[in-house]
């Protein structure tokens, strides 16, 4: 997409930026499974390692994502969440302002008191999902990770006003050099709501990562290529990517009070295979393909994974022919669960059947049913 096609779309975005982002992009959810070798007794079984084969199973690796704090000494001033939702094709940017609260204090309190950790552990509380990977900048590393494509250019609705009320950088069309990158992040014009500030964010991202997309240096981002911004600033400059701040709202003390149900779908959305801050009281979900087209296995774990469910390994199976789907759940403590992700997937039935593998705690088989439903015909 050109620089032009960027800004066009940027401008009728804001605040959220979509950038030729469709909701309903399946998943490819086969890249980067595990194979399956064994059961969970030490049992030797034969299992299939061709993912289009009845009977084949696989681990679900949690979907990539980047914890980016922007710091400079004790004062905190961007925390963004970089998600691979299918690297290199589909992924998100979702920005969080320093003075959101949480369970004690705002985000800015925990990077005062334990820095990076804090923050992650912060911020894993907010979503209900933990980062991966933490990596933290000050403006000197926003300059370095901007330099082979300065000026980063964008367009802007929001100035940033100066503690006069004069203009540092105003509307429309922005040019920052690499030393005013960091400056231009952590800025908050007078009086300015945080959210309201996090438009310059959203901003900045969208020109950034479309500079580096038509960029041929060899190092656009500095640093290595399999972690880091190194890593998930390539891949999202690669593929489709949403960029958004966390839906939330401004209370009377000036801090940023998020929506967790709100929240919870919008990460949900990006995030199908999460590192889930509460693994423990959730149910580990088998996803098993009922019909043969592994098409429909990406549907089935998109609308699962809006629906919350946890994931963690998925495949074929033993018989393909299903007709009915069915959602069995383990434990009768699960059952609620398990009728909700019937419900998300639009169809089957929910039973009670026993499972000798006990990281199992629900497992849902789709049918001809859910195929018709999503080819329009159910």
């Amino acid at each position: 997409m050109s620089e032009r096609g960027r800004l066009g779309r940027w401008r009728w975005g804001w605040p959220v930026v979509l950038l030729g982002l469709a909701a309903a992009v399946p998943l490819l959810v086969w890249f980067g499974w595990s194979a399956i070798s064994g059961s969970s007794d030490g049992t030797d079984v034969s299992v299939p390692v061709d993912p289009t084969a009845p009977g084949f199973e696989a681990f679900v690796e949690p979907t990539p994502t980047l914890l980016l704090i922007h710091a400079n000494g004790d004062r905190l001033h961007g925390v963004t969440l970089l998600v691979l939702t299918d690297p290199g094709v589909e992924g998100a940017v979702l920005i969080m302002a320093p003075e959101t609260r949480i369970s004690s204090g705002l985000l800015s309190d925990r990077w005062s008191e334990s820095g990076s950790t804090g923050v992650a552990d912060s911020v894993a509380e907010l979503l209900g999902v933990r980062p991966g990977e933490a990596q933290v900048v000050d403006d000197v590393g926003w300059a370095v990770l901007v330099s082979a494509v300065e000026p980063v250019e964008f367009m802007s609705t929001v100035p940033l006003l100066g503690p006069e009320g004069e203009t540092l950088i105003g509307s429309g069309g922005v040019s920052l050099a690499a030393a005013d990158v960091g400056p231009y992040l952590a800025g908050r014009s007078p009086g300015e709501s945080p959210l309201f500030g996090l438009s310059r964010h959203v901003s900045f991202w969208g020109g950034w990562l479309g500079e580096v997309e038509a960029s041929t240096a060899p190092d656009v981002i500095p640093g290595e290529t399999d972690r880091g911004m190194g890593r998930f600033g390539r891949a999202l400059a690669g593929g489709e990517v949403l960029i958004s701040t966390i839906t939330g709202g401004v209370d009377d003390h000036g801090s940023v009070v998020l929506n967790s149900e709100h929240v919870s779908r919008q990460v949900n959305e990006v995030i199908p295979f999460p590192i889930s801050a509460a693994a423990g009281s959730l149910p580990r979900v088998r996803l098993l393909n009922g019909v043969g087209d592994l098409e429909l296995t990406k549907g089935a774990a998109r609308e699962l994974s809006r629906a919350g469910a946890h994931i963690t390994r998925i495949g074929n199976a033993a018989e393909f022919g299903w007709e009915t789907t069915k959602v069995a759940y383990h434990d009768a403590g699960f059952a609620p669960y398990a009728e909700a992700y019937r419900d998300a997937l639009g169809t089957g039935s929910v039973i009670a059947e026993e499972q000798p593998d006990a990281s199992i705690d629900i497992t849902v088989t789709f049918g001809a049913d859910f195929s018709h439903l999503m080819s329009g015909d159910g």
